[in-house]
Parts: structure tokens; C-alpha cells; sequence
């Protein structure tokens, strides 16, 4: 089903909170990168200083939340920056992780995700086309991780 201009408006809308915020994270792991201090950021970016240090441990906890994902290239497309054939050629040509169990859990119970993982994750960005298209171009890169 195609989206409807109105629809596509609206959807643009949580798409652009959610790069704003990919945005906050990265200016302020580039600020600490620095070494500015905490207080000097917040005042900066009119939020408080305890916001800045849970930032600052989130970014410690997830050091990939600072490169590019997946998912923030189907947000700047939701978001309307780029357009549908620039999505699609970079999330087909992506070098993809895939998720797997980790090695150092003796009961399996702990899932280690993959950028893969943001393609399943998002499917309210990603049409059931587009969706397919990807599946087929990633196959032998899923059948090879999962061999594994």
C-alpha cells in the first residue's frame, strides 16, 4: 500500500525526532571527545548536566551509537533528506553484522545484535517491497553468518 502525502508528512515527523536525538548523542561524544566539560555542554545544549552524563554513559555503553546504522538511513528517508533510491542503494550495498548468540554465555540466553537486526526492528519505515529486495540481495550474507 502506498503512503498517501499526508501520511508520508506524518511519519516524517517521528523520524525527525529520532535523527535529532542520533544528533544530540554525536555532538555530545564529539564535545567529551574534547574534552569539554560536562556543565559547559548542558549549558550549550539547554539540557541539564545529569542529561549530559547519561548520554555520556549510554555512548560508553553502545560505542556503535555513534557511526552510522541502518536505521538512521530509513529515518533520513522517512524524514524526507534523502529519497527512496539513495535508501535503497546504501542499505543494499551495507555490510551488514547479523546477530548471534554469545560465545562467553554458557546457557545461549544472550543475544548479541547485528546491524541486520535494524532492518527487522524497523519494518514500520521499510515497505514489504523494499523489504523483500533486501532479503533477496543479502542472502548469501545471511546464509554465510548463519552457517557459522
Amino acid at each position: 500500500m502506498a503512503l498517501t502525502d499526508v501520511e508520508r508528512d506524518l511519519r516524517a515527523i517521528p523520524a525527525e525526532k529520532e535523527l535529532l536525538q542520533i544528533k544530540l548523542l554525536r555532538a555530545v561524544a564529539h564535545a567529551t571527545d574534547n574534552q569539554v566539560p560536562q556543565r559547559v555542554i548542558a549549558k550549550n545544549l539547554a539540557v541539564t548536566q545529569p542529561e549530559v552524563s547519561r548520554i555520556v554513559k549510554k555512548l560508553r555503553l553502545n560505542p556503535a551509537a555513534r557511526d552510522r546504522s541502518p536505521r538512521e538511513v530509513l529515518l533520513e528517508h522517512a524524514a524526507k533528506r534523502i529519497d527512496h533510491d539513495r535508501m535503497m542503494a546504501e542499505l543494499i550495498a551495507w555490510d551488514y553484522t547479523f546477530g548471534h548468540l554469545a560465545e562467553d554465555d554458557p546457557l545461549g540466553e544472550s543475544y548479541v545484535r547485528g546491524t541486520w537486526d535494524q532492518i527487522e526492528r524497523s519494518r514500520d519505515l521499510l515497505g514489504d517491497d523494499d523489504y523483500r529486495v533486501l532479503l533477496a540481495a543479502t542472502a548469501d550474507r545471511r546464509a554465510q553468518a548463519n552457517a557459522r
